[in-house]
């Protein structure tokens, strides 16, 4: 267990959630689901029950370092990885994975975002140091995948190839992120494509071998500079050689470019949160299959399937609405239909087109 360790990906704006996510408290940082503790929190919770504390990393950007240590003040100073820019998760996986490899050339490394729900927490953590332990014992990168139940466009879908172990584990085939509707369709209906949840693994070695192919410039400044300069200094690489060596995201990186990727069919019961769609799905609902978030006073009448989120003062009431999001936080106002997982986004870009990033 002391070789294991964690990033919690914590740096995004969160904007398929604006306008209760806002650049200022994006969505890692709120309490969606009524718990007493944000997305952060619960993540850093679930890892904290069979990964070390201090083997425990968070990575964010840095205008919310200080959010970070207000959620988590028992994580280490040393232990916030500060991103000097809002880049892809690519970059930021990969300069923590040296970090900790810095501390631990033994470590196995399981990166998660910070905006997960997970159904059962003991399945989860089962699965998780199984993985793990193939990880530590192969040089791999391991993802983990749950069955297409349905064809969603707003996930990643991961194709099985050849079975290695127990009708658990496979070698990945292929890889498309977000399909269109026509090829989600056909992934369920082949049985043969998993749902990409974001959660990796790998040991250090893995990762050190994989960046000096990929982006050998970076590897050899890192290494030149491991274990003599400071956090910060690795931070100043960071900055200056990573938006143009290694700009895509975690999964495209592991999953479009390695060779030695196999994928986890795991089942305990995950959704992703990134969306209103998908938060709509996962939360608790009246019996016409409406959500209300908050302590909002929310009057419904021949409404269903709808999504209200407004302040507390707030009474609002709905009336003849289907499948409707009704957000509001501060100075925005959102309703429009709830139906698919990049709309608010849009609205989003359009508003700070139209109206500067003020609203955002």
């Amino acid at each position: 267990m002391k070789n294991n360790y964690c990033i919690i990906l914590a740096g995004g704006e969160g904007r398929r959630l604006w306008p209760c996510s806002r650049k200022y408290m994006p969505k890692q940082f709120i309490d969606f689901f009524g718990t007493g503790r944000t997305l952060l929190q619960q993540t850093y919770d679930r890892f904290a029950q069979f990964i070390p504390r201090e083997n425990i990393f968070v990575s964010t950007f840095k205008d919310y370092e200080n959010l970070v240590f207000e959620q988590l003040p028992e994580i280490p100073q040393d232990n916030v990885l500060i991103e000097p820019v809002q880049m892809s998760t690519s970059p930021a996986v990969a300069w923590a994975s040296y970090h900790i490899s810095s501390i631990n050339p033994e470590a196995n490394i399981v990166v998660s975002p910070a905006d997960q729900h997970i159904v059962n927490t003991k399945r989860f953590e089962q699965q998780v140091h199984h993985a793990l332990d193939f990880v530590a014992n192969n040089n791999v990168f391991l993802a983990m995948g749950v069955p297409a139940t349905m064809p969603n466009t707003a996930y990643g879908y991961i194709q099985m190839g050849e079975e290695v172990k127990d009708g658990e584990l496979y070698r990945v085939k292929s890889f498309q992120e977000k399909p269109a509707q026509e090829y989600a369709n056909l992934f369920v209906e082949s049985g043969e494509f998993l749902w990409n949840t974001g959660l990796f693994m790998w040991n250090v070695q893995s990762m050190t071998k994989l960046m000096r192919e990929v982006a050998p410039l970076v590897a050899e400044r890192i290494e030149a500079a491991a274990g003599t300069v400071a956090k910060d200094e690795n931070l100043a690489l960071v900055r200056d050689y990573y938006p143009e060596s290694l700009s895509s995201s975690i999964d495209l990186l592991i999953l479009d470019t390695c060779q030695n990727v196999y994928v986890y069919q795991c089942d305990f019961g995950w959704a992703d949160v990134g969306c209103w769609p998908e938060l709509h799905k996962v939360m608790k609902k009246d019996v016409d299959g409406n959500v209300v978030l908050g302590k909002g006073k929310v009057f419904m009448s021949g409404s269903s399937n709808n999504v209200v989120s407004v302040s507390d003062e707030k009474a609002v009431i709905v009336n003849g609405l289907d499948g409707y999001l009704i957000a509001e936080n501060e100075d925005v106002l959102v309703i429009c239909p709830n139906d698919k997982p990049t709309t608010v986004r849009r609205l989003a870009d359009e508003v700070m087109v139209k109206l500067g990033e003020k609203y955002l």
